[in-house]
């Protein structure tokens, strides 16, 4: 009898496929949320870097993507 938690391809439990781009973009956001929310400067000032970076990690991303191969 096989598990029926585990998916037919018996690759282990499923996941969910979330795309690079949405993936980012939600750590983006997050960082964000922590430069505005945050009370430690610190952290504000680290959260603003890494939504600096992402979104700079994003913008080559969709250029990348824009090329012809």
């Amino acid at each position: 009898m096989t598990d029926p938690r585990t998916p037919p391809s018996g690759k282990g439990p499923g996941r969910a496929r979330v795309p690079t781009e949405a993936l980012l973009s939600a750590v983006r956001d997050a960082a964000e949320r922590l430069t505005r929310f945050s009370r430690d400067p610190e952290v504000r000032r680290e959260a603003a870097h890494v939504a600096q970076a992402v979104g700079r990690l994003l913008d080559a991303i969709r250029r990348a993507a824009e090329r012809p191969k």
